[in-house]
């Protein structure tokens, strides 16, 4: 531990009392009356809103939303890869989750990455091996066919018009390119590739047209879902995972389905969350932390003060340890999803945190003790990347989307479909080479997500907000912390995303540094430090998720969008 003077230490123990406060960011609060939607590129967001001032609802607008996602984020989400969507019916109170997460082809096999030459030649992270059966368009289409009121061809609509007309290319958006050119390069033909001109990241400010993604999605608003799963575009993919290392059939697509889930429920502070659950770790463990933190009085302690932020950090751990350990497929474990969400669980895990002790070692807790169905195994520490986009819809009847995408790495396993325009994800990453482990590959299996599209409501069961984010497994901790952000110090939806993170991850039972984002005091950081925490400053950005909420607030829409992206909420 270090050690500092006394005058240090004063200010340190002030610090503890107190909190300290980072210089004011600048939210950019939006407001809205009819409709809004927030998501990670401001084309995106006013797709949805046309359709939602066109009479669609927010399903219609949610399905609008990602496909011009597909078109201006292609790097993140989009139809080559999977996903989640939360739902609630706004006449009914009922919350669905629609779970169209890839899956593992018939191939797979449990120890496919187990060996050094998958490990060094990277075949869960590259090429047609790393490729899982994609689900996004399943998706999309049955909660447009179950949920929306207009066709596939008119909520696609405003995205063909981007695709054909095109778009200005951000300074972001060429440096993503940049930094994954070797991999695009590496299984494509770059004449093919939107994304190049002559062979090189599209320039910045200049117009980025893509007519091939334009052709596919007019061809499914003719032919409809066949036209993948059963047809030309399907083929195509399973052309080009097998002509770079795969091994993917038509059956493979054919048979892929949805699943509508039971959403994981909890309550913070008296607000009810409405979460993923598995193969999404994410809903289960946001509920689990916030438990956590129910047991600690942060709104006395300070926001992003150094007590609340020593306790919150000792927290994540003991959540990312029962993650490690237990989290899984439930069609392929007995994941225990009603003790990890018990209350009375979270406050034995709250009493194992103490004020002057910073936990090395971390040892999963026993959630099978509070709930009736008994089991053990090892689930490992499959590891995800922050390549995902989040949006988050509402429309004028009050029906809530929040929905989150992924290709999972930016452009995936870098294998395009050139023919029709897209990406295909690098989602078999995300299983544990462990062979062992039951997060190993095997046929049909979803491999494991921290995804966590969520909706919240108020005490009063009205609702409150919609909200989620990217940033692989600390989208747990973005989620939880701008929910306390919200419910624990009243801020408003853009000023709660704005802020500041921390994350503290766990592998293997040891505790990683603890992760804080700049912006955070820095007399907070040393009496963090001196208290005898293992700091890691990292810039202010997307490592940290990047977050799009909407916010219901006396009356009318609050939206926010995180600047770590390109986000923008648009409403009316």
């Amino acid at each position: 531990m270090k050690r500092y003077g006394i005058a240090v230490v004063l200010v340190l123990l002030t610090a503890l009392l107190a909190g300290f406060a980072w210089a004011e960011p600048k939210p950019d609060e939006i407001y809205a009356e009819n409709g809004m939607v927030s998501s990670a590129h401001r084309l995106a967001s006013r797709a949805g809103v046309e359709i939602l001032q066109k009479g669609g609802n927010a399903i219609d607008a949610a399905v609008a939303t990602a496909l011009a996602l597909n078109v201006v984020e292609a790097n993140a989400s989009g139809i080559g890869g999977g996903g989640f969507m939360t739902v609630r019916f706004a006449k009914t109170g009922e919350v669905v989750v629609l779970d169209y997460r890839e899956t593992a082809p018939a191939s797979a096999t449990k120890d496919m990455f187990a060996s050094e030459q998958a490990k060094t030649e990277k075949w869960s992270e590259l090429g047609g091996k790393s490729v899982g059966v994609p689900g996004w368009l399943a998706g999309m289409m049955t909660a447009l066919e179950k949920y929306g009121t207009m066709s596939f061809a008119d909520v696609a609509q405003p995205a063909i018009r981007l695709a054909e007309e095109g778009f200005s290319v951000a300074p972001m958006q060429t440096q993503i390119i940049t930094d994954e050119l070797d991999k695009i390069l590496a299984y494509n033909d770059p004449a093919k590739v939107a994304f190049l001109k002559d062979g090189l990241p599209y320039p910045t400010g200049e117009t980025l047209k893509q007519p091939a993604l334009a052709k596919t999605f007019r061809l499914i608003g003719e032919k409809g879902l066949k036209a993948f799963y059963d047809g030309p575009i399907g083929q195509a993919v399973v052309d080009a995972v097998n002509a770079s290392g795969g091994a993917m059939t038509m059956k493979d697509l054919k048979t892929y389905t949805v699943q509508v889930r039971k959403p994981v429920e909890g309550t913070y502070r008296g607000y009810a969350i409405y979460s993923v659950p598995p193969a999404s770790s994410g809903g289960t463990h946001i509920v689990q932390l916030l438990n956590i933190m129910e047991n600690f009085p942060v709104k006395e302690w300070g926001h992003n003060g150094p007590r609340t932020l020593h306790f919150l950090a000792e927290a994540m751990k003991l959540m990312y340890a029962d993650r490690s350990k237990y989290m899984a497929d439930t069609a392929f474990a007995n994941v225990p999803l009603e003790g990890l969400t018990s209350k009375a669980y979270a406050k034995t895990l709250a009493e194992k945190i103490k004020a002057d002790v910073v936990m090395q070692e971390v040892v999963p807790g026993d959630p099978f003790a509070f709930q009736e169905k008994k089991s053990a195994y090892l689930a490992g520490d499959p590891q995800e990347r922050i390549s995902t986009s989040h949006f988050s819809v509402v429309d004028k009847e009050g029906n809530i989307v929040a929905s989150t995408n992924t290709v999972n790495y930016f452009f995936g396993s870098g294998v395009f479909v050139p023919e029709y325009g897209f990406v295909l994800n690098n989602e078999m990453d995300d299983f544990s080479s462990n062979p062992e482990s039951v997060n190993a590959p095997e046929p049909g299996k979803r491999p494991l997500s921290s995804m966590s599209p969520t909706i919240v409501l108020d005490p009063q069961g009205k609702p409150f907000m919609a909200l989620g984010s990217a940033g692989a497994t600390r989208i747990i901790t973005a989620v939880s912390q701008i929910i306390m952000n919200v419910v624990d110090f009243g801020m408003p939806m853009d000023l709660a995303i704005e802020q500041p993170r921390i994350a503290n991850l766990v592998s293997g039972g040891k505790a990683a540094p603890l992760a804080v984002e700049k912006g955070i005091s820095p007399e907070t950081i040393r009496f963090l430090e001196w208290r005898g925490h293992k700091v890691d400053v990292k810039d202010f950005g997307g490592w940290f998720g990047t977050a799009q909420g909407i916010l219901f607030k006396n009356g009318r829409m609050n939206g926010g969008a995180d600047s770590r992206r390109l986000g923008v909420p648009v409403g009316y």
